[in-house]
């Protein structure tokens, strides 16, 4: 049987018992989009490296503690936890070694002025926005990244974040609220 039509239990436990590295690749496979995505809303903009990086690492960690994984709840639970952790880790230690957004960060976001001045103020708009989302709390900072810059939708980023879509749809409004405050605050 192929092992991409197997239910994830199945693949789980014929990983587990069996050692069917195809079962393992399968699970990889189906979840590494969203691992990705999770880990890019919590690292920020112009973090798809530092992402990609918590992505193969959750998964390394993934095959090597598979067996203790109780069922208890969804296998996609279980593994959206520790790319949360292992991301929300990351920029931890990372704030210390990159204290401000760099140009690149920005030039990475889209802009449709090309003039000199319209550039300048375009970056300095970027930057603000930058900083307010910066300055929200955790869960409706990658809420926010995944909605807007990532396009996800409210069902697929409360799948993500093991969430109801009631609580997505709140934590987006407050946060656009926070952020219309900040950027008002902004001189």
């Amino acid at each position: 049987m192929n092992p991409t039509s197997l239910a994830d239990r199945d693949l789980i436990r014929q990983f587990v018992e069996g050692g069917d590295q195809d079962c393992f690749t399968a699970l990889v496979e189906r979840y590494r989009s969203r691992v990705f995505r999770l880990a890019a809303s919590i690292l920020g903009p112009g973090a798809g490296m530092e992402a990609e990086d918590v992505t193969q690492e959750v998964f390394v960690q993934v095959h090597r503690k598979l067996h203790t994984f109780r069922s208890e709840s969804a296998f996609s639970t279980w593994l959206y936890r520790i790319a949360q952790r292992r991301a929300l880790e990351l920029k931890r230690r990372a704030r210390y070694r990159h204290p401000h957004t760099g140009d690149a960060v920005l030039e990475a976001m889209p802009t449709a002025q090309a003039d000199g001045l319209a550039s300048a103020t375009d970056r300095q708009e970027k930057l603000a926005l930058y900083a307010a989302v910066e300055a929200l709390s955790e869960p409706t900072r990658s809420t926010i990244f995944l909605h807007y810059w990532l396009g996800e939708s409210v069902e697929s980023i409360a799948e993500l974040k093991n969430a109801r879509p009631g609580t997505i749809k709140s934590q987006l409004h407050r946060g656009r609220q926070r952020l219309a405050r900040l950027l008002e605050a902004q001189p």
